[in-house]
């Protein structure tokens, strides 16, 4: 103690109280004397300044003694350091100060809800976003104010109870009800505000996003709309591709050359490999791709029906990697493997000859593998490819011009396409 008042070495038994302090003034003065005429005194945090100049919190009383004769002897003076404890309270004002300027200034309506419901405090945004008055709503509870729809005040009611878990709870999107019964859509996440490890309140956060929620809205419309548009159009694209096809279905009918036939039912093949493209657009959930292992498998199961082949004479092979195509990449693929399967059909297993005909798509980052290959008769031994003069595989050059693709014949065993190509990017046409 004697550090503390910088009184060590001093001659203190017999000294005057005053002579050791000399500092001590009128006011404390005052304080002994009405300690001796019977009073007693007391502070809890009087600031006292050391000799050093620091600034010590000390508690006090001064009260009087008493003789053995009831007279009073004298005073006694209690004190205690309470700087740290100052210090701590100082410190939980300054970030109760903090917290209130965060509160208050923040952008998003914030208020303050109790265990028991009650709202304890509001920010000027909620004032203002509610436009009610904090008088108006700090003390009543949620359902008082009625600032939700029912089924969106039952929904804040549930997420209360895990928030008093210790979870934070959100973003989640709920409607709010002003006081002129306006309705407007706001983000809500709720805070657990914590006090020795235990919920004490709660504190909601709500961003209007009534503006942000009607564009997004606008979108969804717009693109709903546009999605039944583009349906509207591949079903009526395919609907005018299939009277073409009845168109040429007509005409075989008036036909007599067999040569003439088989011609128009090569056109009306090519046509349907189109028309399927749209047909499973419209029917897909995804309008600018289409599931082409399911095309292919139903292209293949066409062209049998279509030239009357048994598929227990020729052994259709699907192999067939899951992969979706756009639109510009199926469409000239399609063709391809229409003219190719059509050809193995018509001329690889002549006189009811029994063999395999497959089809396999492999595909990678890079590139796809297209493999159209038959154990049939094959090709003549002088074949080339790249001079054709069958308009078939005229066709089937032209397209692999258009996919940027390059082709390979094999004629050991049968006949082996094998078709290497990338998928074509969409070009904006307007």
């Amino acid at each position: 103690m004697s550090e503390d008042y910088n009184i060590q070495g001093m001659k203190l038994h017999g000294a005057s109280h005053y002579d050791i302090f000399p500092e001590i003034t009128d006011e404390l003065k005052e304080v002994h004397q009405r300690a001796l005429a019977g009073s007693i005194i007391s502070v809890d945090d009087d600031e006292f300044i050391r000799a050093d100049g620091s600034i010590q919190y000390v508690r006090w009383e001064v009260r009087p003694w008493y003789l053995s004769s009831g007279d009073i002897g004298g005073i006694v003076i209690f004190s205690e350091d309470v700087s740290e404890r100052m210090k701590a309270v100082k410190e939980l004002q300054d970030n109760e100060e903090k917290y209130k300027t965060l509160f208050e200034s923040n952008p998003d309506y914030t208020i303050l809800i109790g265990l028991d419901g009650v709202i304890l405090d509001v920010n000027s945004s909620a004032v203002k976003f509610t436009n009610r008055s904090k008088e108006e709503i700090i003390g009543r509870t949620y359902a008082e104010l009625e600032l939700f729809p029912k089924k969106d005040l039952n929904l804040l009611m549930e997420s209360f109870a895990d928030v008093l878990k210790g979870e934070i709870i959100g973003p989640f999107q709920n409607r709010l009800v002003s006081k002129e019964a306006n309705i407007s859509w706001v983000e809500t996440q709720l805070v657990p505000i914590m006090k020795d490890g235990k919920v004490y309140s709660i504190m909601v956060i709500a961003e209007d996003i009534t503006s942000k929620k009607k564009a997004t809205d606008q979108l969804i419309k717009s693109i709903n709309e546009k999605d039944l548009l583009l349906k509207e159009i591949h079903h009526r694209v395919k609907n005018n591709i299939q009277i073409i096809s009845s168109l040429l279905n007509l005409q075989k009918q008036h036909v007599d050359s067999d040569e003439f036939v088989n011609i128009l039912t090569e056109s009306q093949n090519r046509i349907k490999s189109m028309a399927m493209i749209h047909e499973k657009l419209y029917h897909s959930g995804d309008l600018t791709r289409i599931n082409f292992a399911e095309y292919i498998e139903t292209l293949v199961s066409d062209l049998y029906s279509s030239y009357a082949i048994s598929a227990r004479q020729v052994t259709p092979v699907i192999n067939v990697e899951n992969v979706r195509f756009n639109i510009e990449t199926a469409v000239p693929c399609g063709l391809i493997i229409t003219e190719l399967v059509s050809n193995s059909l018509k001329h690889a297993f002549p006189s009811g000859k029994k063999g395999t005909l497959t089809v396999a798509l492999k595909t990678r980052t890079e590139w796809n593998e297209l493999v159209i290959s038959d154990d049939g008769v094959g090709f003549p031994e002088k074949f080339n490819l790249e001079d054709s003069k069958t308009l078939g595989l005229q066709l089937v050059n032209i397209l692999l011009k258009q996919l940027d693709g390059k082709i390979t014949l094999n004629q050991n065993h049968g006949t082996r396409f094998k078709i290497v190509f990338k998928e074509l990017k969409y070009k904006k046409r307007i």
